[in-house]
């Protein structure tokens, strides 16, 4: 055989095995790649949660300024004042009824990146590696759950808040009167008291959904 014949072979082998170290890097990659931008959809959804929750706030703020309006400076004709009211109120019940949507949409981006996580684990050989890698998900999904319960209990807060304006809404629909008017006061005045804690809520929420979210994100990180 030639000393051509005998380069040639081993030149093809040396150019497959390239090709197929290039195939396993790019394939890695990929799965690094794909996991993180899971983890990047899902500090998307906290930060989409958030934007929400301020929404909330922004709305319910304005239905009680309304309500508060008509009840506290009760005009001559009360008719413009309640239909202001009644259409803070439809703006209130949207977004809040966006919550849940936006909630859902939470925990289905999260459950991939942790499953996803959950998956990559299994290709770490490295004892030490996978260990901490593994405490590092502990620690995140531990995250997710604190901030995820404090968003659906003041989602939940929220909605019961609504059910109450939208009963007094209904009441003052059926006697739109002074009277009528009157009757609601000390209704308001609990309303507004149950508001402010509504608030409170959906400020922590907030935070917590921007937080977690920067902490998720790999525009997030030290210096991002």
């Amino acid at each position: 055989m030639s000393t051509h014949e005998q380069k040639q072979p081993r030149a093809s082998t040396r150019v497959l095995l390239a090709a197929a170290l290039v195939l396993a890097v790019v394939g890695l990659a990929g799965c690094r790649t794909a996991v993180y931008q899971q983890g990047d959809r899902a500090a998307d959804s906290s930060r989409t949660a958030a934007l929400e929750v301020q929404t909330q706030s922004q709305t319910l703020e304005a239905a009680m300024a309304t309500l508060n309006n008509l009840v506290c400076q009760p005009a001559t004709d009360l008719k413009p004042q309640f239909h202001s009211f009644s259409a803070a109120m439809d703006r209130l019940v949207a977004a809040a009824g966006r919550g849940g949507v936006t909630g859902s949409h939470l925990v289905r981006s999260n459950s991939a990146y942790f499953a996803a996580w959950n998956n990559q684990l299994t290709t770490i050989t490295n004892a030490e590696v996978r260990s901490r890698n593994e405490a590092r998900r502990t620690e995140v999904s531990n995250q997710f759950n604190a901030v995820h319960q404090q968003y659906a209990q003041a989602q939940g807060d929220l909605w019961s808040l609504v059910d109450y304006l939208q009963d007094i809404r209904r009441a003052l629909s059926t006697d739109l009167t002074a009277g009528g008017v009157e009757a609601v006061k000390p209704l308001v005045s609990t309303g507004s008291a149950n508001a402010s804690k509504v608030q409170s809520g959906l400020t922590q929420s907030r935070a917590n959904l921007s937080a977690l979210s920067t902490a998720m994100s790999s525009a997030g990180g030290p210096g991002g």
